[in-house]
């Protein structure tokens, strides 16, 4: 693998949150997203003095509503099962945003075999978003190419939410790599890098 296959930004060491940390991280989160949505939907409200201005506010209401439907689906099951949470931890859980079914199957099955767990796939970024809002996951690996909200502002909400979650991302074009690494990004791949080799530096991150 060469450095034009993937680069590494340098992340302080993972390691594992205790229940108690990784509930109220999660609590955080769903506060700062409610707080964000509250001051959008205020500024929607208070009107806009031109049309792209209006428009620009009613897209990020949308993605918001989208944000916000991926948090609550997941959301119910969390608070159901938050006793079980503060029980027991599992391994690492990984959230994939990404749209190809067959690139996101060798990924799971590769980090599966590592014990680490793909909680949730969406080809979506703004359902990527709410799904890490909810679940405070420990990594979170993202597409350059996504609807409704791009890879990289992707990630630099998901840290915004999350700052203890690692962020992983797949760029079409090496040119890419800089910017998404800029935004927070720990690890970047580019395409030609085969799935299986992207799960195995996944699940190195968690070795380190």
């Amino acid at each position: 693998m060469t450095l034009t296959d993937a680069s590494s930004a340098t992340p302080a060491a993972w390691s594992q949150r205790s229940p108690g940390n990784l509930v109220a991280q999660q609590l955080r989160a769903v506060d700062a997203f409610c707080r964000a949505r509250a001051v959008a939907e205020a500024a929607a409200e208070a009107g806009s003095r031109t049309r792209e201005l209006r428009m620009d506010a009613a897209r990020r209401l949308e993605v918001l509503r989208r944000q916000h439907a991926a948090l609550v689906s997941r959301s119910h099951e969390q608070l159901r099962l938050s006793g079980d949470v503060l029980g027991l931890r599992r391994g690492p859980r990984v959230v994939v945003a990404h749209r190809n079914e067959w690139f996101v199957g060798k990924v799971t099955s590769v980090l599966d075999a590592h014990g680490i767990e793909v909680i949730a796939h969406t080809d979506n970024g703004a359902d990527a978003v709410g799904l890490v809002v909810a679940e405070a996951c420990d990594l979170v690996l993202v597409e350059d190419t996504l609807a409704m909200l791009p890879g990289e502002q992707v990630v630099q909400e998901v840290l915004s939410y999350s700052p203890d979650t690692l962020v992983a991302a797949q760029v079409a074009h090496s040119d890419r790599v800089g910017a998404f690494l800029a935004a927070g990004a720990s690890s970047v791949f580019t395409r030609q890098v085969p799935p299986a080799d992207v799960a195995l530096r996944l699940a190195a991150l968690f070795r380190a």
